[in-house]
């Protein structure tokens, strides 16, 4: 009798443990066989609000039809991949550009729409104190072009070849050069910890921005919401609406917009063998803007 109740019971923690691991691979990391596919193309599937409706990609979508290229990477170009933008990161990485910006006297609050303005270059003027008496002028045009460096940013999230969570967890961590610019960015498939074992948890997918760095504390990392959507012409994983979009760069990229005219230039000269450092505030001559 005694064996028989135990034979019941370690039955029945078997099925209970199978269960469970059936429900912990299912529910997070989909196997080739429960790969969502989607019949449309990449593009289609972001515009396709019935395939995702408590997310939505307003924002990349914008962004396909004002940059020259991005419509047709998502649309028509075959084998490639992509880490989908949510509309909530780029709101966050917005918000901590408009902080900063008014932390420091920047200027107005800035949008999608005001990074797309043409190119355009700025002549300041350095005047060089030659002698008390005699100043020498000097020009120097500065190019700024908003638009080329957002689109760098969105080609960050874009890749040429196949890349699902198997793939990369079969090569282990590897660095993929982006679609467009040739930039290096990291892709990790591993398991978290459980029950206090470390290789054993959910299984995570992130993409990594290393900045060209060894130092693993300097890089950023993008979690992978939803992996694995099999599009038409490539495969589509949704990044966490907690990654801000371009990876804590905006600030750095973006914050002196509307300021170009007013930058600081600092000339250092040396007279009768005594150090001088001359700041000239440059503004901008009438007749000095112009388009590219």
């Amino acid at each position: 009798m005694r064996l028989f109740v135990f034979n019941v019971l370690m039955f029945g923690a078997l099925m209970l443990g199978w269960v469970s691991c059936q429900e912990y691979e299912s529910g997070t990391y989909p196997l080739e066989e429960a790969t969502v596919r989607y019949e449309g193309t990449l593009y289609d599937y972001l515009a396709d609000k019935a395939a995702h409706p408590d997310v939505t990609y307003d924002s990349l979508l914008f962004l396909a039809g004002r940059l020259p290229g991005l419509k047709d990477s998502l649309q028509k170009r075959k084998g490639v991949t992509l880490f989908a933008v949510t509309d909530q990161s780029f709101r966050l990485a917005f918000e901590a550009l408009n902080q900063y910006r008014e932390a420091y006297g920047k200027g107005k609050r800035l949008g999608l729409e005001d990074l797309l303005i043409e190119p355009f270059s700025v002549v300041d003027t350095i005047v060089h104190q030659v002698s008390t008496e005699d100043n020498d002028t000097i020009y120097i045009t500065r190019h700024y072009d908003y638009r080329h460096q957002l689109d760098s940013m969105l080609y960050c999230y874009l890749f040429n070849g196949r890349y699902s969570m198997d793939d990369v967890l079969n090569v282990g961590a590897t660095e993929v050069p982006c679609m467009s610019y040739g930039h290096l960015m990291r892709m990790e498939v591993g398991r978290g910890a459980a029950s206090g074992a470390e290789g054993v948890g959910v299984r995570y997918m992130r993409l990594i921005e290393t900045w060209d760095s060894k130092v693993t504390t300097t890089w950023v990392k993008a979690e992978v919401e939803s992996s694995d959507i099999m599009t038409r012409n490539g495969w589509l994983h949704v990044l966490s609406d907690g990654h801000e979009f371009g990876f804590n760069g905006m600030e750095q990229l973006f914050y002196d917009y509307g300021n170009e005219i007013k930058q600081k230039l600092w000339l250092v000269h040396r007279s009768f063998g005594r150090l001088f450092v001359t700041i000239v505030r440059g503004q901008l001559p009438a007749g000095k803007f112009r388009l590219f």
